[in-house]
């Protein structure tokens, strides 16, 4: 099922990208690097081009890893150099719920993001608003995942594409019942 131990997990803003990574690497005992929080700094501060490239860059030629995130300016590295690739493909309606579920949460629990950044109602609404960025590259990104998948570039990559809960589960119970735990674990 998975290849190697480099796992990418990309799909549209709210797809469940990080929770997925996170469990994957709890349950395949790889380190989790989230690509938001090595490019995002205090006071939403954007990284420099060359210092995000620079952290991917070290995090991609360790030997194992799970990311999660999509950052075209880096898939030469992230795409590049995974064993595996997760695309969790799911449909607008559920990225839309799922993003904007997720920005009210965290405007109202204040929950700290990475380097104690936080969601405000002033954000959400926004030229910057995270959900009309969602919904502006969800197509974008879905047409780039597809074309990769059938072209020829990263022809060599275990893609492993999750369209819908059945796809989810079945996954998970492969995972859960194969060897890979056994084998990571060592």
């Amino acid at each position: 099922m998975i290849t190697g131990r480099k796992i990418l997990v990309v799909g549209a803003n709210g797809s469940g990208k990080t929770t997925f990574a996170k469990k994957l690497s709890e349950r395949l005992k790889i380190t989790h690097y989230e690509l938001d929080s090595i490019f995002w700094k205090a006071d939403w501060q954007e990284s420099a081009n060359g210092d995000f490239r620079a952290k991917v860059d070290e995090v991609t030629q360790t030997d194992s890893w799970v990311i999660d995130g999509n950052y075209s300016r880096n898939q030469d590295l992230t795409i590049g150099r995974a064993d595996t690739i997760i695309w969790l493909d799911v449909t607008y309606l559920k990225m839309l719920y799922r993003v904007t579920k997720r920005s009210i949460h965290r405007i109202i629990t204040q929950k700290p993001l990475w380097h104690n950044n936080r969601e405000s109602w002033g954000k959400v609404f926004s030229k910057d608003s995270i959900i009309l960025f969602a919904m502006r590259t969800y197509n974008t990104k879905k047409t780039k995942y597809k074309r990769i998948i059938n072209g020829n570039e990263f022809h060599d990559k275990k893609w492993i594409r999750i369209a819908n809960n059945g796809d989810e589960k079945k996954f998970w119970r492969e995972i859960n019942s194969s060897d890979e735990l056994i084998s990571r674990s060592g």
